[in-house]
């Protein structure tokens, strides 16, 4: 027996980088969905990794001057 409903959308989940299906309780606020369940919105988005396979860095303010320095990222 085939899938009743094969055209509904599709998101990636922040958290997991699974991919998960609309649902009815979701109807009116899909376009704000962002994660697949109560557990990954409580467990937040996770840093990706750049093309080097490194985590990414940021821009920070290392003075008054306005001179910048690059401060790795925790995750």
């Amino acid at each position: 027996m085939a899938h009743k409903k094969p055209h509904l959308p599709e998101k990636i989940c922040l958290a997991c980088q699974r991919p998960f299906t609309w649902r009815k309780k979701w109807e009116r606020d899909w376009q704000h969905v962002k994660y697949c369940s109560v557990r990954c919105k409580k467990q937040g988005a996770k840093p990706t990794l750049n093309t080097n396979n490194e985590l990414p860095t940021k821009m920070t303010p290392s003075c008054a001057c306005g001179l910048l320095y690059v401060q790795q990222s925790k995750y």
